[in-house]
């Protein structure tokens, strides 16, 4: 029993010491070194892809009225026609006959 109460200590012991190790020391940064030298340009880019349609545009506006027309002309005055021709005189009715008026030069019907 001393034994492996001796063994305990040591192994005890042994694990107490490795876990207060210091860790190990970071390095510092050493001061930069010299800008390196530029690069070369670039190849040029390819061309862009041609862009959609645009939409259509919105319809214009109504336009104004127009304006009245002008007022038509009067048109020509037609000619007067030719007199017409004296008709005959009528008969005159049963139990009547014409008469002349030799101071008018009218025809009328008398009583017989």
């Amino acid at each position: 029993m001393k034994r492996t109460l001796f063994c305990s200590t040591v192994l005890l012991a042994l694990l107490t010491m490795g876990c207060q190790e210091n860790p190990p020391v970071t390095p510092v940064a050493g001061p930069p070194g010299p800008t390196g030298q530029s690069g070369q340009p670039g190849d040029p880019g390819a061309a862009g892809q041609t862009g959609a349609q645009g939409q259509a545009g919105d319809q214009g506006a109504q336009g104004n009225t127009g304006d009245t027309g002008d007022r038509g002309r009067t048109g020509q005055t037609g000619q007067t026609g030719d007199q017409g021709q004296q008709g005959q005189a009528a008969p005159c009715p049963a139990g009547q006959h014409k008469y002349t008026s030799q101071d008018t030069g009218k025809t009328i019907c008398v009583r017989d």
